[in-house]
């Protein structure tokens, strides 16, 4: 019965909304507006936390959290997520089932109640209620720029009409996005090794402090250092669900460990065979697939799909398509030999140059990159 009241009364804020008469979303003078910060969660779907926004209005018995942060999973979904054309969508859901859904998860709920006087907190219920509508509800999802987080940034410089005023939280060393998300990302070491694979020189750009507010903590930190027209923008705050945080566990199955330890097998390896003068060209050929294979990956996320991300990625230093086109010559000497004296070239500089190139590689990629030089000398020599 409560789901039914609270759908029903949701239907005529919308109805409301849409009203050529008003085209508002009345509110009473109890109604309170809130920002709903949940803390990370295990999922690397998860890791880094997440932002709604909470309309309260115990007059008219509706309790509703915006949130931005949904999609619809239909046949088209994988597709457009590839493309990076997946729209996300503003959701609508009671309070008491949202905050119950991440208590199950173990997750931290927090509430920043806004200090907005009766005009301003309609003005952004009103909004809200207008952006639930069928026609305008859908956005471009982009991780940096636009997401559930940066979208309720920006919802108060377009409700309250610039009157919200963003202290400068610069931080003193100045991180990158990739170094921002990489605080959340050593809880996941494979989520971390690939978001730093697929994820170009963009990520390596230094955000300014409006920026910093793509990540749910970060507008938390923004919203309680805020001012409107002249006075703290929220005036109380309170945690609604503990969080029982994250643990980091280190293991030998992690990219690094692992990687280092496939680099020292397949350096003894070819140092056994290079004394019996023997190539080895079945190893040659599984080592050319894979990294061929990821740089085919590399090269779609780049040149083929909308991700604005994914482009000018340094990882093609190593991972390059073309690997998958030497494959059918590894029983031509001369032309083999040549591809790997060149290969080999471009990873002794890649390795010498790592420290200063442009965009932070993972270091994980060490020892891949090892792995194929090694492999580029012995082919080289042997040739």
């Amino acid at each position: 019965m409560r789901v039914l009241i609270f759908t029903f009364n949701i239907l005529i804020m919308c109805a409301q909304a849409q009203s050529q008469e008003t085209k508002t979303l009345i509110l009473s003078n109890q109604a309170e507006i809130s920002l709903i910060t949940c803390s990370p969660g295990e999922e690397l779907y998860s890791l880094f936390g997440h932002s709604a926004m909470r309309v309260h209005d115990p007059v008219n018995n509706v309790d509703a959290v915006f949130n931005y942060g949904t999609f619809s999973f239909d046949e088209d979904f994988y597709y457009n997520f590839a493309m990076g054309k997946l729209n996300y969508k503003l959701g609508l859901a009671p309070m008491d089932r949202f905050v119950q859904s991440y208590e199950y998860e173990g997750r931290g709920v927090i509430e920043q109640t806004l200090d907005l006087d009766s005009a301003q907190k309609q003005s952004i219920a009103s909004f809200l209620a207008w952006n639930y509508q069928p026609e305008n509800k859908y956005y471009l999802y982009d991780f940096f720029y636009d997401n559930c987080s940066s979208i309720l940034r920006d919802i108060l410089d377009t409700a309250l009409q610039g009157d919200v005023t963003f202290a400068d939280l610069s931080k003193p060393d100045h991180p990158s996005y990739r170094n921002m998300i990489d605080s959340y990302l050593i809880y996941h070491p494979w989520g971390d090794f690939g978001i730093d694979l697929g994820l170009g020189l963009p990520c390596d750009k230094k955000p300014n402090y409006l920026e910093y507010m793509f990540l749910p903590d970060e507008l938390s930190d923004a919203y309680d250092n805020a001012t409107l027209n002249g006075h703290p923008l929220v005036k109380s705050k309170r945690t609604l669900v503990e969080t029982k945080g994250l643990t980091y566990q280190w293991s030998w199955t992690q990219p690094i460990p692992l990687f280092w330890i496939l680099f020292g097998f397949i350096a003894i390896l070819s140092a056994i065979c290079y004394r019996k003068g023997k190539k080895f060209i079945a190893i040659d050929i599984v080592i050319l697939l894979v990294y061929g294979l990821v740089g085919a990956l590399l090269f779609f996320l780049w040149f083929i799909t909308d991700h604005t991300a994914t482009a000018n990625n340094f990882n093609m230093l190593w991972a390059l398509p073309t690997h998958l086109l030497i494959i059918p010559f590894l029983w031509n000497n001369k032309v083999s030999k040549k591809y790997f004296m060149l290969i080999g070239c471009i990873l002794m500089g890649s390795l010498i140059l790592f420290p200063f190139l442009p965009q932070m590689l993972h270091l994980a990629t060490i020892p891949l990159m090892l792995i194929m030089l090694i492999r580029s000398y012995v082919n080289y020599k042997l040739r």
